[in-house]
């Protein structure tokens, strides 16, 4: 009977150590770079598009005053594209696009995507980052 409680209590805090483990990784997507408060509509040609874990991103070039600029834009993770019909050959460098997207906090231009609209007609709507904004 001895054995079988030892047995227990080694389980029980085995499970208890992965359990505190596993909340940190919950808690790293963190926005507090971004003002979720705000979102600015982008237009603009892809430059570079990276469909990568944790989060895809991609490189916007835009005009501003007449002359083209730059910024990057941090997005959701792959899974999140694909399941909204996604992959990564849908996106083209060169291909005019419209975004909206949460800018940095720092002012610097760039942020995080909330929406996409691609030349074929194909969209994307990041909800991790509009769960974000409620808090």
């Amino acid at each position: 009977m001895a054995a079988l409680k030892t047995s227990m209590t080694g389980w029980l805090s085995a499970a208890a150590c992965i359990a505190l483990s596993v909340s940190p990784a919950i808690a790293h997507h963190s926005f507090a770079a971004y003002d979720m408060a705000k979102t600015v509509a982008a237009e603009g040609t892809l430059k570079e598009f990276r469909w990568g874990a944790p989060h895809s991103s991609l490189v916007l070039i835009y005009m501003e005053r007449g002359q083209a600029k730059q910024m990057s834009i941090i997005s959701g993770s792959p899974l999140m594209f694909a399941r909204q019909g996604l992959s990564p050959r849908d996106f083209k460098r060169g291909d005019k696009v419209k975004i909206t997207y949460h800018p940095n906090s720092s002012g610097q231009p760039g942020g995080a995507l909330a929406s996409l609209s691609l030349p074929s007609g194909k969209s994307f709507s990041d909800t991790e980052a509009a769960r974000a904004g409620g808090n």
